[in-house]
């Protein structure tokens, strides 16, 4: 690989980078599970700024999944997402894998000379605004005595949630083609190395740099039942090229030309990190790719539309097995405390001897339906 020089420049607004602008930047975004950092490549400012706008746009494509798989970020969890089923109904999914009506519910009838109420609130503390929020309109209401009928109650959905996936565009496209580069610098090639994905980044109106990749599966060793980012860098002295393969999530797939001036011994680096856990994966990328399947790629004629249909099938796929687990963990936690509470045991605490029959019946209760419900 090739050394840096000492003197060092932003790769975005090419301003030198000093001890006290430089930045430490995530190699894939932090917003979709990245965890590797880097210095002397991005200045403070563009580090913000386009992790504002590249970097959130990117996000916001993969949201669904960051949910699922409860991704893990350094300042805030992953934003809560509308989701639809079939049959129209519209769910919140949240950070911790559970899903919620997206709406809170309040309806107030009159019969016999009486006010009637019915509520449904997503969570506890919302329940208990809605309350005060009546007590306050009605004075004779009973808040205290509502408070302490509050209880968690699952709710079935019979129809299967539908998942709209979009990749790609202008500002995630150079998300994309900035971890590439930042790669790159990570592994000792210097920016001049990289002039076309450089230009790329420069240049807002030229995205003839980057291209999504379904011609065909180049992940040798691929895992099926979890996901995983991934960054392959290719250096071929044959052919002058240095390119980028990059996957998130094993569903968004992109080819990134970062040079046509390559010299030096061919060489391939490949980085794989499961983003639920944390851990780097050993993956390998065959870069055995025909010429004429790189170039159907970037004039943007050699998109094979079952596969990308197939890969996203099988990121989605695994993505829900695993939100459905956490889900049920979730729900498993929540119910055990709720069982522990009225039988007078704080939390933390153990069923004594005595207690274990009825503790026993009333998670029985709890969790008996709980494959039936989201």
């Amino acid at each position: 690989y090739f050394q840096m020089t000492d003197k060092r420049s932003c790769a975005l607004c090419e301003s030198e980078i000093s001890k006290t602008n430089d930045s430490r930047e995530h190699v894939i975004p932090n917003s979709i599970g990245g965890r590797k950092k880097i210095r002397g490549f991005l200045c403070k400012t563009c580090n913000s700024s386009f992790g504002q706008s590249w970097d959130a746009k990117l996000a916001a494509q993969l949201n669904w999944f960051s949910l699922a798989l409860g991704i893990v970020r350094e300042r805030s969890n992953s934003p809560d997402e509308i989701v639809q089923t079939v049959d129209g109904t519209k769910l919140l999914l949240r950070a911790d894998g559970t899903m919620t009506c997206k709406d809170a519910f309040f309806q107030r009838t009159d019969s016999d000379g009486k006010g009637h109420i019915r509520m449904f609130a997503r969570t506890e503390p919302e329940a208990r605004q809605m309350l005060r929020g009546i007590k306050k309109k009605y004075p004779k209401f009973d808040l205290e005595g509502e408070l302490k009928k509050l209880k968690l109650t699952p709710f079935k959905v019979t129809s299967a949630i539908q998942t709209r996936l979009e990749f790609g565009g202008p500002e995630a496209g150079r998300s994309v083609v900035k971890t590439a580069v930042a790669r790159c610098v990570d592994l000792g090639i210097a920016l001049q190395r990289c002039e076309l994905g450089i230009h790329t980044l420069r240049t807002p109106n030229d995205d003839r740099g980057f291209a999504l990749f379904y011609l065909r599966d180049v992940v040798i060793n691929r895992p099926r039942t979890s996901l995983f980012h991934l960054v392959s860098i290719r250096g071929d002295s044959e052919t002058g090229t240095l390119m980028a393969y990059i996957e998130y999530f094993g569903a968004m797939r992109v080819m990134v030309n970062l040079s046509s001036k390559f010299e030096g011994d061919s060489f391939t680096s490949t980085y794989a990190l499961n983003p639920q856990l944390g851990e780097e994966l050993e993956l390998s990328v065959d870069w055995d790719i025909p010429a004429t399947e790189l170039y159907d790629t970037f004039i943007g004629s050699g998109l094979i539309t079952e596969n990308l249909d197939r890969a996203c099938r099988n990121a989605t796929k695994v993505a829900s097995n695993v939100r459905m687990k956490r889900e049920r963990s979730y729900v498993y936690r929540e119910e055990l405390s709720a069982a522990l509470s009225q039988l007078g045991i704080k939390p933390g605490g153990i069923a004594e001897v005595k207690d274990r029959d009825q503790f026993n019946r009333l998670m029985e209760e709890k969790l008996g339906a709980l494959s039936e419900h989201v």
